[in-house]
C-alpha cells in the first residue's frame, strides 16, 4: 500500500467513526431495545448500525481484511496483509446504562500489529487518533487537534478502574497499592485509553480472559503512541489478526514502566 492509498483509507476511517458516532448519539437519545447475544453480552441497534455505517466507508478496500465484534468472522482475513479490527460500540452495557463512558474502537493492522488507531467517544463527540511512529491526537468535530502524552507520576498515581466488570483480583490492586494510588477513576471500555493518553490516568490493569482483539487494537496504539506501555497482565505485547481472537491474559496499561509494580506477580 503506498502512502497516498494509506492516506485515503485513513481519510475513510476517521469519517466512518464520525458518521457513526452521530448515529448512536441519535439512537441513544431517541431510545432502543437491549437483546442480549450468545454469549450473554448485550447489543442493541445502535451496535449495528455503527457497524454499518463504518462497514459501508470501509467496504470499497477489498484488500483489506475485517474483524469485527458484530459480524461472522469468516477467517478470510488470516492471509490479508492488512486487517480492520472494529468494536463499532465498545461499552454496550454502559451505553445501555446512560452513562456516557462507551466508544468507538477503529483500528488499522498491518502484519500483526496496529498501524492506525482511532477511539472515538460519541457522547462527547471526541476521537483519538494516533498513527504508529507519529504520534497521538485528540481531535473534536472542528477537527483542532491537539498532542497527547501521558503523565510522568509514579507516585499519587490516578488509576483507571472497569465501570461495570471489576473482578476481586482487580479490586486487590487499589487495595494493596494504597501507598502510591491516590485517586481511582471509574471509565468505562475505551475510555480508559483516553484518559491514560491524556495523562488524566496513570494505569489500569484488567484481570481476564474475556476481552477479544477488538476491545484492545485500537487503545493499544493509543497508548503506545502518547507514550504509555500496553500489554498482556504476563509484559508480553500483543499481535492481532490471530484465529483465536480471545486475550487469554488481559491487559494492563501505564504511562511509566515504575508502575508496573501493580502487576501481581505469578
Amino acid at each position: 500500500m503506498t502512502e497516498g492509498q494509506l492516506d485515503q483509507v485513513i481519510r475513510s476511517m476517521q469519517a466512518s467513526i464520525i458518521e457513526a458516532s452521530k448515529e448512536i448519539m441519535r439512537i441513544y437519545n431517541e431510545g432502543f431495545d437491549v437483546e442480549i447475544k450468545s454469549d450473554n453480552s448485550p447489543v442493541t441497534k445502535a451496535d449495528l448500525a455503527s457497524n454499518r455505517i463504518i462497514k459501508e466507508h470501509l467496504k470499497q478496500y477489498s484488500e483489506i481484511g475485517w474483524l469485527s465484534e458484530e459480524d461472522k468472522d469468516d477467517l478470510s482475513r488470516l492471509d490479508k496483509k492488512y486487517v480492520f479490527v472494529v468494536d463499532p460500540l465498545d461499552g454496550t452495557q454502559d451505553f445501555v446504562d446512560h452513562d456516557n463512558s462507551f466508544s468507538i474502537n477503529l483500528a488499522l493492522v498491518k502484519d500483526g500489529k496496529p498501524l492506525v488507531a482511532f477511539i472515538g467517544v460519541p457522547s462527547y463527540q471526541a476521537y483519538a487518533y494516533a498513527y504508529k511512529g507519529r504520534g497521538c491526537f485528540l481531535f473534536n468535530a472542528d477537527h483542532s487537534r491537539t498532542k497527547l502524552h501521558v503523565s510522568e507520576r509514579v507516585d499519587h498515581l490516578i488509576y483507571l478502574s472497569s465501570m461495570t466488570h471489576e473482578n476481586d483480583e482487580e479490586k486487590a490492586v487499589v487495595q494493596n497499592h494504597q501507598d502510591i494510588i491516590d485517586h481511582v477513576i471509574r471509565a468505562g471500555a475505551s475510555t480508559k485509553a483516553i484518559l491514560l493518553a491524556l495523562g488524566k490516568g496513570d494505569a489500569s490493569i484488567r484481570y481476564t480472559d474475556k476481552t477479544k482483539e477488538w476491545d484492545v487494537c485500537a487503545p493499544d496504539l493509543i497508548v503506545r503512541e502518547a507514550g504509555g506501555i500496553f500489554l498482556d497482565t504476563k509484559k508480553k505485547e500483543f499481535s492481532y489478526n490471530k484465529k483465536d481472537v480471545y486475550n487469554h491474559d488481559g491487559y494492563c496499561m501505564f504511562n511509566r514502566v515504575e508502575n508496573m509494580v501493580l502487576l501481581n506477580e505469578k
